[in-house]
């Protein structure tokens, strides 16, 4: 089963996870093995530090001209035998088993069911005056002589050792496990996050990669040695997109320029022949060669080039875009209605991608409004929005409204599903959202926002009277 902090989406966070459960577990394993040391080997380190004792009781052995023997303990070895006579003894011993010196004054062996012979590097668990004790005895060859020095150390001792240093060692221990475990993950969780750090700054730039900067490529140096591979893959693929996406946009401007000057010859000869040209082929050639025209500003919009940007009042630009498309209006019977939320909106645009914008929402309005229908068209330094009284767009066609070429299936129309596309492009090549929904009119409302994301483009939810600020065309 996966553990839960395993799971977050923070790749600090799993990092200084592991690490703190890592320092439990190494501090857990130290305490096991302190304890499993401490009961198999408890004897054998007794038995070790006893034979020490020894040793430190021979070199302070001394024997005087008259061949009297004393032991002159220095320091901490004289006050330990002193303050603990009852539970820390020591004997020196001769051959014949003679106690010639003892830390209590009592002159009897620490071992008197073992000879003495019997006693050189020897150890032994016994009981002395009704106490558990440990026992070492070891040979030591003073100035020529054998001597045999034992040393015993009752079970009190390992008892009070065990229950004041176990305690103040687990303690010690569980607050050292605990700080390390805290200094750890913020270490962690900061040094993975400086590691990190220049991928964010890669992801922040493959934002900006786009039709309009397919030139634009991650920065690898400052990333670390194992994701740079990965980087480099994605350029490698940037820089093959680019190239596929070029040759694109060259073959469609390509076409288009071919198809311009054999269009406008062709319609020429055709108007030469007079009334033997039926009219429909002459409205035929003109649609195609509109489609030229749009084919060719998809191709210079999305083909990256850079905007002309300046300020612009869109009431201005809004008057352009009427004036221009006036006479389809009247043929349509259509009435145009520019509505201000104030007398000057002025906006950073391109200006002449601004007007194919507008006037391509304006001419779709009107192209689906009913004869006698009205189309509105309102303005705020928010944004702006385009509706009419049409049949409107399905809710699951508002997705597909802004395709290339799409039309709905029940369209009967002229047209080549271009204008709304292009529309599309100018809105992304500026940084503006353009959105389809229902209008409060009964048609379709498209709508372009110029600010943030909550804030909405006008007449979301408009009402059909007129309002201050508003003219009719």
């Amino acid at each position: 089963m996966r553990w839960r902090f395993l799971t977050t989406p923070s790749l600090a966070l799993r990092l200084a996870w592991v690490f703190s459960l890592a320092i439990v577990l190494v501090a857990g394993f130290y305490l096991a093995v302190q304890a499993v040391v401490a009961h198999r080997f408890g004897d054998f380190i007794t038995q070790q530090s006893l034979i020490g004792q020894t040793h430190d009781i021979a070199e302070a052995i001394h024997i005087d001209r008259n061949g009297q023997l004393s032991v002159r303990l220095q320091g901490q070895d004289a006050e330990s035998f002193d303050a603990f006579f009852a539970n820390l003894k020591y004997r020196v011993l001769t051959r014949d088993g003679q106690v010639l010196a003892a830390s209590d004054g009592e002159l009897r062996s620490l071992l008197p069911s073992i000879s003495t012979q019997q006693q050189d590097s020897f150890y032994l668990r016994t009981e002395v005056h009704g106490r558990a004790f440990h026992v070492a005895a070891v040979r030591h060859r003073i100035q020529g002589r054998d001597y045999w020095i034992e040393v015993g150390r009752s079970d009190r001792f390992a008892q009070l050792a065990q229950e004041a240093i176990v305690p103040a060692i687990t303690e010690a221990v569980g607050i050292m496990a605990t700080l390390s475990m805290l200094v750890l993950a913020v270490l962690s969780y900061w040094g993975v996050r400086s590691v990190l750090r220049p991928i964010r700054l890669a992801s922040q730039a493959a934002r900006t990669v786009g039709q309009n900067n397919l030139s634009a490529r991650l920065p690898v140096e400052p990333l670390p040695t194992e994701i740079r591979p990965l980087v480099t893959a994605f350029n490698e693929v940037l820089d093959r997109l680019e190239v596929a996406f070029g040759a694109q946009q060259r073959f469609f401007a390509n076409a288009a320029h071919e198809l311009k000057t054999p269009l406008a010859l062709l319609r020429g000869q055709l108007e030469t022949q007079g009334e033997r040209v039926a009219p429909e082929t002459l409205s035929d050639i003109d649609a195609l060669g509109r489609t030229v025209n749009q084919l060719l500003h998809v191709t210079e919009v999305t083909g990256g080039r850079p905007l002309d940007k300046q300020t612009v009042c869109l009431h201005e630009m809004t008057q352009q875009v009427t004036g221009f498309l006036s006479w389809r209006a009247q043929r349509a019977d259509v009435s145009l209605q520019v509505v201000r939320s104030s007398p000057d909106v002025r906006i950073e645009a391109d200006a002449g991608e601004l007007f194919v914008l507008l006037k391509n929402l304006v001419e779709n309005a009107v192209d689906h409004s009913p004869a006698g229908g009205t189309v509105c068209i309102r303005l705020s330094h928010q944004g702006l929005s385009v509706e009419d009284q049409g049949p409107g767009v399905a809710e699951h066609h508002r997705t597909q409204v802004f395709e290339r070429f799409w039309r709905a299936p029940d369209n009967t129309r002229t047209g080549s599903g271009l204008g709304l596309a292009i529309g599309m492009e100018v809105a992304r090549a500026h940084g503006w959202q353009l959105m389809c929904q229902s209008s409060s009119l009964g048609g379709a409302l498209f709508g372009v926002r110029f600010c943030a994301e909550g804030d909405q483009p006008p007449g979301v939810n408009p009402g059909p009277n007129r309002q201050a600020g508003s003219s009719s065309v």
